[in-house]
C-alpha cells in the first residue's frame, strides 16, 4: 500500500493507539480494518481504511497482520507531510517494511518492524442503537474535556434537545461547560429527551486528543447509562471509538 502523506498516516496510527498498544490489522483485497479493545475492555476502536485511499494497493490474499501498535508509531512518526509512504507485508517472514520516499529530495528510508504473533480472539463491533447524537467541533469537546479534568476523573456527557453538556463535579468543586444548538460549536443535534452517562476522562481525553488531528468535526451517540460513540469522518475510511460508562443514578 502506498500512500501520498506519510504524516497523515502516522495521525491514523496514533488514533488507534490511544486505545491498543498492539493490535490485529485485518487486510483484504479492497481495505484494511482493525477493531480492538484496550486490556481492560472499557474502550474500543473500529477502523477501516479503503484502498481508494491510496496511490497503490495490492493483496493478493486476505490476511491478518499483528503488531505492536506502540512500536510502529515510532517509525512512522519519523515520516513528514512532504515523503509518501509504503508499506508492505511479507506474511512468511512476519515482516512489515515501511518505505519513506521523497522525490524532492531524491531520498528513500526504509524501516523493518517484526509483526508479532497473531491474536486468536476477534474483537466484534457491538450492535447498539443510541436515543440521542450530536455533530460537534473537535477542539469545542477537547476544551470541554480539559475544563472537566481540573475538578475530576469522571466527565458527565448529556444531550438534550437544545445543548450538549460536560460536567463534572469532585471536592475541589465542580464545572459545567454547555454547548448550545444555537452556537457555532454545535452543528447538529438529535434528541427527543435529556439522556446522560458519566465516563472516565482518561478514557476520553486519549481519544479526543489522539483523533483531533484527523477531523475538526465528530459526532456523539448517547443513551443514558450506555456506552457512548465517538465517530470521526476521514476520507476513504471510518474511525469510530466506544466508551463503557460509569453506571450511576441520576
Amino acid at each position: 500500500m502506498r500512500l501520498p502523506n506519510a504524516e497523515y498516516f502516522a495521525d491514523l496510527i496514533k488514533a488507534i493507539s490511544a486505545v491498543v498498544e498492539e493490535g490485529t490489522f485485518v487486510v483484504d483485497e479492497n481495505s484494511i480494518k482493525m477493531v480492538s479493545m484496550d486490556p481492560a475492555h472499557i474502550s474500543l476502536v473500529d477502523f477501516e481504511l479503503d484502498k481508494s485511499a491510496a496511490e497503490e494497493y495490492v493483496c493478493s490474499e486476505p490476511m491478518n497482520i499483528t503488531v505492536s501498535i506502540t512500536e510502529l508509531l515510532k517509525f512512522l512518526k519519523r515520516g513528514k507531510k512532504s515523503e509518501s509512504i509504503t508499506i508492505a507485508y511479507e506474511s512468511d517472514k512476519k515482516k512489515l517494511t515501511i518505505i519513506l520516499s521523497d522525490v524532492a529530495s531524491s531520498k528513500e528510508r526504509s524501516f523493518t518492524i517484526n509483526a508479532l504473533e497473531p491474536v486468536i480472539s476477534r474483537t466484534a463491533v457491538p450492535n447498539l442503537t443510541f436515543e440521542a447524537a450530536a455533530r460537534i467541533n473537535t477542539d469545542a469537546l477537547a476544551d470541554a474535556i480539559e475544563d472537566s479534568s481540573l475538578v475530576s476523573d469522571y466527565v458527565k456527557f448529556t444531550i438534550s434537545p437544545d445543548a450538549v453538556i460536560l460536567s463534572a463535579k469532585g471536592e475541589v468543586g465542580a464545572v459545567q461547560i454547555k454547548l448550545s444548538k444555537t452556537g457555532a460549536a454545535v452543528y447538529e443535534v438529535k434528541a427527543d429527551k435529556e439522556v446522560w452517562a458519566n465516563f472516565s476522562i482518561n478514557y476520553v481525553e486519549k481519544i479526543i486528543k489522539a483523533a483531533k488531528t484527523l477531523s475538526e468535526e465528530l459526532t456523539i451517540e448517547l443513551s443514558t447509562n450506555k456506552p457512548i460513540r465517538f465517530s470521526f469522518p476521514i476520507p476513504s475510511g471510518k474511525l469510530g471509538y466506544l466508551v463503557a460508562p460509569r453506571i450511576e443514578t441520576a
